[in-house]
């Protein structure tokens, strides 16, 4: 489906995906400033709760990917909110989700693989990196080339799909039963569905960079 064009900027068009997007990262930036402008060295209230999230993220990275992974917490935690808030912003009335788009999902999982290859090559050399592409036979190496685009087109489309479908069903089910029954799957698929994307998504991404610093 083709996204509905806002309004245009210097004759570029601007979709509905685009805005929302602008709004996601608006309340990313303007929800961080506010919570680390008081923080306190024994965290109390929503800075505890806080706390809690990242060191459980922090320690969920530190077991699959070892010490070293502790530096893309932060990372993992931004692409974390940002999924989560973007699956959220279909909920409201009006609202609608990036991650319904696929060039939105396409986008954050080059972003993974632009961060796992990158980590690859800073802790294991360039030399090494190029190198794995054709061991143990180069004839493997456009196997390996398509398998790294293959995991990329997966994780796009694994989160695209569900939260695309998710919203399609529902448009679908409010044609026949206006208001109850698509409330109710509206939380389902807007909350708890968007919910376990986003963590899936961030799992999925916490495999790929572990996999590639093996």
């Amino acid at each position: 489906m083709e996204a509905r064009v806002v309004f245009e900027i210097l004759g570029v068009p601007v979709t509905e995906n685009v805005v929302w997007t602008w709004a996601v990262m608006a309340v990313l930036i303007i929800g961080s400033a506010i919570f680390t402008r008081n923080l306190r060295r024994i965290p109390t209230g929503v800075q505890h709760v806080v706390e809690l999230v990242v060191d459980g993220i922090e320690g969920m990275v530190v077991r699959d990917i070892g010490p070293r992974g502790r530096v893309f917490t932060p990372f993992l935690m931004t692409l974390a909110l940002y999924i989560l808030l973007s699956n959220f912003a279909g909920v409201l009335p009006g609202g609608v989700s990036p991650t319904g788009s696929l060039s939105t999902t396409a986008a954050l999982a080059v972003l993974v693989l632009i961060v796992s290859h990158g980590a690859e090559i800073k802790v294991k050399g360039l030399r090494a990196y190029l190198k794995s592409y054709v061991d143990p036979y180069f004839v493997l190496l456009p196997l390996n080339i398509v398998g790294e685009i293959s995991k990329v087109l997966s994780h796009a489309f694994r989160l695209y799909g569900n939260i695309f479908g998710g919203g399609l069903i529902i448009s679908i089910i409010y044609m026949f039963v206006p208001y109850v029954v698509p409330g109710v799957l509206n939380i389902w698929f807007g909350f708890f569905q968007g919910i376990i994307q986003a963590a899936v998504f961030v799992m999925l991404a916490i495999v790929y960079i572990q996999s590639r610093l093996e």
